[in-house]
């Protein structure tokens, strides 16, 4: 199923970027809003040229690189077709989720090794039983839900930094009863269930401590950004 999404995903890409292209091709305006970014674009890169003229001249070509793109029909079909595709997604994983799990644990003394969580749009990715020494975890993910399990992970004192940014799903934390909390969560339509207490979110920005915050020697901070999508913070 995974394969499958991510297949349909780069041929939906693929599409909307020739979409994209031949829609410029026959509207010599946007072409040549395109064109000036692509100029501004290769004049920043001479030599020569001052640090300041150099960020200006990438600013322009940022700014009608994407302006030829946002006016084009191609590109806005595509957003309302992802938009339908992503709200579909997320009703049919309210009924049959399919997780992203993240387990760590921290163990005695090992040798410091590179880890890495591969960042998904689509499908799903389980890490279990990984070893490794705690690190602090920056996630984002396009459409899926999310667990973090802490329940087996001895976090070091001080405090920890979780950080997941999401379009549309589910994310659940399960964090020990010892640990402080401090939660930043952030999203423009979902509920927050924290404490058993349940919150509607419709583009706000919540933060919360939990009770024992400040004399907890172990905290840690977990901030969220959700498009489509709920919290929940399970206390173990």
């Amino acid at each position: 199923m995974k394969k499958i999404e991510s297949s349909v995903l780069f041929l939906f890409i693929v599409i909307v970027a020739l979409g994209i292209g031949l829609e410029m091709l026959f509207r010599w305006q946007l072409l040549v809003v395109f064109a000036l970014g692509i100029i501004f674009l290769y004049t920043s890169r001479k030599a020569g040229i001052s640090k300041k003229k150099q960020r200006n001249r990438l600013f322009l070509a940022a700014v009608f690189i994407l302006l030829a793109v946002l006016l084009t029909t191609s590109f806005k079909i595509g957003i309302v077709i992802f938009g339908i595709f992503a709200i579909f997604h997320y009703i049919n994983r309210k009924r049959a989720p399919e997780l992203l799990m993240v387990e760590t644990k921290e163990p005695g003394k090992i040798d410091r090794v590179n880890h890495f969580i591969k960042n998904q749009w689509f499908g799903n990715q389980r890490v279990l039983d990984v070893v490794y020494e705690w690190e602090d975890i920056n996630i984002q993910t396009g459409i899926g839900d999310t667990i973090i399990d802490l329940g087996n992970t001895v976090l070091p004192t001080g405090e920890s930094v979780i950080m997941i940014r999401s379009i549309s799903g589910k994310i659940r934390l399960l964090v020990p009863f010892d640990l402080g909390i401090c939660l930043e969560h952030s999203a423009i339509f979902g509920k927050l269930q924290y404490d058993k207490k349940t919150t509607s979110v419709q583009n706000d920005s919540i933060k919360l401590y939990s009770d024992n915050y400040e004399t907890a020697a172990r905290k840690v901070k977990i901030v969220t950004s959700v498009v489509l999508g709920d919290l929940e913070v399970i206390r173990l």
